[in-house]
């Protein structure tokens, strides 16, 4: 382990931060509340979709021989070949409703959408294609036998695996489930996240501002935070801001881990005479405090604590992130959203690649976590603006891109690994549990 104080890249930082953790448990869920979770075990189809054959229109059902039977090769039809039928029409059948037992040769059965055909019909005439006779029907002899029918199983076969151990679950295929009949699944819950944010500067967000000290700032960190981590699917609850007093830290924080599988704290980890955080965590065991190879956020904390519960002894870890906007935010992204992934039973790697659509410097001993955005053609690009400083920065930030260090600068059409920031996700970001892929 890399000792306290000492410089980390930002992979061995990472891998130190993820040691130790897996997922979460597996609880069982109503398919809708699974919706955005990770399945923690194979569905299969507990019955076939369809279940029966049913009429894939309103129409008649029929034999085609009676019909047709130049397409069945059973011999002539009342009408004989290539002619029109009538059929008397012997009953009805809805959605929802059961047919005849059997449907006899040379009838007909009136049918709606969805209603299963009755055994013996093997197609249906749709009601355009035919004109009624009162308790009779004439149908058309050039039918295709077997038209208008879904067939039993024919989109899900019953005990098909339809959604793997791993996956998260999303609406279309908790209705796909819900057609199979499956009504739970073992999922991993959503993790609980405490976001808890330091610095006698700080006043809660929404503080009236003719009622601010000198020098008292907005807690916009916390917003930010608890925002975009309840966007990727955690349950989050935020506490503080608490002044620059280790002791009182120690007791919210504490307060924070009874309930949470995971805590992040913002602020109080450099070398200030004030940083809180490190003044009343460091020298804990397991506790490490030093600097990442990364910019913005250099000064980075971690650690575990465990607590009693009724479960037994839990290791909840914390991540101490530094205390700036954008710091907090961007390494929140490179730090933290893994962790939530791990948790929530996904990958860790919450990169997707994507390419520059325009040349990008490197650091040439530090990886660069850089606002981007998508410009007209698709492409990657860092948003115009001072990382360090600028919330409207942040605000217009739908990519993350991680720009490796290095002593030549990227072109345009390199390809490198970005995060797609929760309130920005599409198609590509998968997981919302903090999930790139």
């Amino acid at each position: 382990m890399t000792p306290p104080g000492a410089s980390r890249a930002v992979a061995e930082h990472l891998s130190a931060l993820l040691d130790g953790i897996g997922a979460l448990p597996a609880v069982d869920l109503a398919l809708a509340d699974a919706v955005g979770r990770v399945l923690a075990a194979d569905v299969e189809a507990a019955v076939p979709v369809p279940r029966f054959d049913h009429a894939a229109m309103d129409g008649y059902a029929v034999r085609a021989a009676d019909i047709a039977p130049d397409v069945t090769g059973a011999g002539a039809g009342p009408g004989g070949p290539g002619g029109d039928v009538s059929l008397p029409v012997v009953a009805a059948v809805g959605a929802g409703a059961a047919g005849p037992s059997a449907l006899e040769p040379g009838a007909a059965v009136r049918i709606m959408t969805g209603a299963p055909v009755p055994p013996g019909a093997d197609t249906v005439v749709p009601f355009e294609a035919t004109t009624g006779e009162g308790d009779r029907v004439r149908l058309p002899g050039d039918l295709r036998a077997g038209a208008h029918i879904r067939r039993a199983g024919e989109d899900v076969a019953a005990g098909e695996t339809l959604a793997r151990a791993g996956d998260p679950l999303d609406p279309r295929t908790a209705g796909l489930l819900a057609a199979a009949g499956v009504a739970r699944v073992a999922a991993r819950p959503a993790p609980r996240l405490v976001v808890l944010t330091t610095g006698s500067e700080l006043v809660p967000a929404g503080t009236d501002p003719a009622h601010l000290a000198p020098g008292a700032i907005h807690d916009s960190t916390a917003v930010t935070l608890v925002a975009e981590a309840r966007a990727l699917g955690a349950e989050v609850r935020h506490r503080g801001p608490v002044g620059d007093d280790p002791e009182a830290f120690l007791v919210l924080l504490h307060d924070a881990v009874r309930d949470a599988d995971l805590v992040v704290t913002t602020g109080g980890v450099s070398a200030g005479d004030h940083d809180v955080v490190k003044a009343a965590l460091a020298g804990r065991g397991g506790f490490w405090f030093g600097q990442v190879a990364v910019r913005p956020g250099r000064p980075q904390g971690h650690g575990v604590l465990h607590v009693d519960g009724e479960q037994g002894r839990r290791a909840v870890p914390v991540v101490n992130l530094p205390g700036t906007p954008a710091a907090s935010y961007l390494t929140f992204q490179a730090f933290v959203r893994p962790l939530l992934a791990v948790l929530s039973g996904a990958d860790p790697d919450v990169t997707v690649p994507v390419t520059l659509g325009a040349p990008v410097r490197r650091s040439p001993d530090r990886t660069l976590l850089l606002p981007g955005g998508r410009g007209e053609d698709g492409r990657a690009v860092v948003l115009p603006g001072h990382v360090g400083h600028s919330q409207r920065l942040l605000a217009r930030t739908e990519l993350v891109l991680v720009v490796p260090p290095g002593s030549e600068e990227l072109p345009e059409g390199a390809r490198i690994g970005a995060i797609v920031v929760a309130s920005a996700a599409t198609g590509e970001s998968g997981h919302r549990a903090g999930g790139g892929r």
